[in-house]
């Protein structure tokens, strides 16, 4: 492990995982302007109306909440991880129990005195994201990561909450959120099926059992790829321009893995939707851009740097 005092101390920043951050950031952006779902874009004029401050201020608490989350199941998942090689600050004793304790009590007050500033239905919103994903998705006696359904019902959800924050900015709680999340919610869980693909060794030697572990790759593949179709069917059906960008453009990569049916042809798909998605946000505010970019490269130098290791990357593995 390469290691200097100044470097360790960001240990506390990506123990959050902050290049996770993108995905949710990603699904509550396409919430906010779904409004403009029937474009494809802003023109240059229209751009600077978009309300930044308001989005940044989104941004700030929905990360604080997502990384005090992350924190709860790194820390209820050490053994797990050791095994599959992954998340190893917790893992390898890098940040203490006590002190991740600490940072997650931190971040979750952030992100609700934060929400309390926006509106009642964003602290409504953050309050059950934390709840769900924080506390029931981890714990007993629900424990939903450790059951196959509801560990999909909890990630589903989840991303469902994360569309709302960004829907609600510009509405009131109405039905239509429902509609309107559709396409969003279909091609989120997709993903979330592939992602149980790579820890299937890992998790069955501990004990878990992951839909992947349960039902193998094949079967997880084909109903990743009908609730693609759904998506897909969904953004026609309600002229979402927006969410057929990324649709369209990970079309080629899901055929591929419906094709090949294997683990790695599905992270490939994954790593490629996830930033299809984000470029559809990036055509309404270019800024999201200019964040992905000094995230990404950020990210690579701290990992490089502190443990020789190549992350993230848009290799399939």
């Amino acid at each position: 492990m390469k290691e200097t005092p100044k470097i360790a101390y960001l240990d506390y920043v990506f123990v959050l995982r902050p290049i996770l951050f993108f995905p949710g950031w990603s699904t509550m952006l396409a919430g906010f302007f779904v409004a403009w779902r029937h474009r494809w874009f802003f023109t240059i004029r229209e751009i600077p109306s978009v309300d930044s401050w308001l989005i940044l201020r989104m941004m700030i608490l929905f990360a604080s909440a997502m990384g005090a989350c992350f924190l709860l199941n790194q820390l209820q998942d050490v053994e797990s991880d050791k095994r599959n090689s992954k998340l190893f600050i917790i893992a390898e004793g890098c940040i203490g129990v006590r002190a991740a304790t600490v940072e997650v009590i931190f971040l979750m007050i952030v992100s609700l005195a934060m929400a309390c500033f926006v509106s009642i239905q964003t602290v409504l919103f953050v309050s059950v994201f934390i709840f769900l994903t924080g506390y029931l998705y981890n714990y007993g006696p629900f424990g939903l990561k450790n059951r196959p359904w509801g560990s999909l019902a909890a990630n589903a959800m989840m991303g469902w909450l994360a569309f709302a924050m960004g829907w609600s900015a510009y509405h009131p709680i109405h039905f239509s959120l429902v509609a309107d999340s559709l396409p969003y919610l279909f091609f989120n869980t997709a993903l979330y099926f592939f992602t149980t693909l790579p820890d299937m060794e890992g998790d069955a030697q501990s004990g878990k059992r992951t839909l992947a572990v349960v039902y193998g790759v094949k079967y997880i593949i084909h109903i990743s790829v009908v609730l693609y179709v759904l998506s897909a069917v969904f953004a026609f059906v309600l002229h979402d321009n927006q969410a057929l960008f990324f649709i369209l453009l990970s079309m080629p990569f899901f055929a591929i893995t419906c094709w090949q049916k294997d683990t790695k042809s599905a992270v490939r798909t994954t790593k490629f939707a996830i930033f299809f998605f984000a470029l559809a946000v990036c055509l309404k505010w270019p800024v999201y851009l200019i964040l992905m970019i000094v995230a990404f490269f950020f990210t690579r130098w701290y990992f490089n740097r502190r443990f020789g290791f190549d992350y993230p990357n848009f290799r399939p593995s």
